[in-house]
């Protein structure tokens, strides 16, 4: 069964990084966090500032409320087709949102937007941008059932489209509509007994990302995507999100993981995280995704 809910809140993506700078030599930075969704209203946008390390992270500290926001729609040769201004608001959990009128847009895929923030009084000026990627299409039938750890692994097909990078670049999460300590699978059940993770954060289970190396390209051009055991967090039923993500949050996933020590390299070789903004740090991404619906059940013996 299908449906082409596009749900996606991936912790993946979550600004978890954006305090690892280097703070040798403390500055305060403007930090901004928007994530655009194709075929979806604009995004919430949140402006704040870095913090010493040595204080406690606190938003209503760290929110900056009084920035001049706003999206920009850019045409072919990189000129403003469209303007969208934003307001602050204290009941979106301190976000900036889009004014009433810039309500009725719908992010465009294959389309590119840069996001401006300035002051009145801070002199940064804040640019990134963000080629959102082709609307993701899952085509043909998702099995209804698949046994946990069998042969049979999930496939999701998508349909062929056109790019906005290099590579397409892809993401899957598991969405539990059951999401109970019984319904654990193993692993993540022994990481929640042993108090290494909270259950609610596996709710929502993202597979890390996934490159053109680790799926298949049809002779037709759909592509065939094979979902990781790793990103079943439990039994039941399950809404699968497919996403295709833009060049900005590959780019900050990818140097997180190295930071995180997914790398080889030694600590003084270790690059920085990139953010792909200009006068600040932060991410301003885009994604297209779309759902289907399975559930994954207890191989016998279980």
């Amino acid at each position: 069964m299908k449906t082409f809910s596009a749900l996606f809140l991936l912790s993946l993506f979550l600004l978890a990084g954006c305090n690892s700078y280097q703070q040798d030599d403390y500055e305060e930075l403007v930090v901004i966090e928007g994530y655009a969704v194709a075929n979806r209203p604009l995004p919430h946008i949140r402006v704040s500032k870095t913090l010493p390390v040595d204080r406690e992270y606190n938003l209503s500290e760290a929110a900056i409320t009084n920035a001049l926001v706003q999206l920009v729609l850019l045409d072919e040769n990189g000129n403003d087709e469209e303007i969208f201004p934003y307001n602050f608001s204290e009941y979106f959990d301190r976000f900036y949102v889009p004014s009433a009128e810039a309500m009725e847009h719908t992010v465009l895929p294959m389309r590119t937007y840069r996001l401006d923030v300035s002051f009145n009084h801070r002199d940064e000026i804040i640019r990134a941008y963000t080629t959102v990627p082709d609307q993701v299409k899952i085509i043909g039938d998702v099995e209804d059932f698949i046994v946990y750890q069998s042969d049979e692994q999930l496939e999701i097909l998508i349909a062929e489209g056109r790019r906005t990078q290099k590579q397409s670049v892809y993401v899957f999460s598991a969405i539990a509509q059951n999401p109970v300590v019984e319904n654990l699978t193993p692993f993540f059940r022994a990481s929640v007994d042993d108090g290494n993770i909270e259950l609610v954060d596996l709710i929502n289970n993202a597979s890390g990302l996934i490159n053109e190396g680790n799926f298949q390209r049809n002779e037709d051009g759909s592509v065939t995507l094979r979902f990781p055991w790793i990103g079943v967090a439990f039994f039941g039923p399950n809404l699968v999100v497919t996403s295709s993500v833009d060049t900005n949050l590959d780019a900050i996933v990818r140097s997180q993981q190295l930071q995180l020590g997914g790398s080889t390299l030694p600590p003084g070789e270790i690059p920085n995280l990139i953010y792909n903004v200009e006068g600040g740090i932060g991410v301003f991404g885009s994604l297209s995704s779309d759902t289907a619906r399975t559930n994954f059940v207890r191989p016998s013996g279980f």
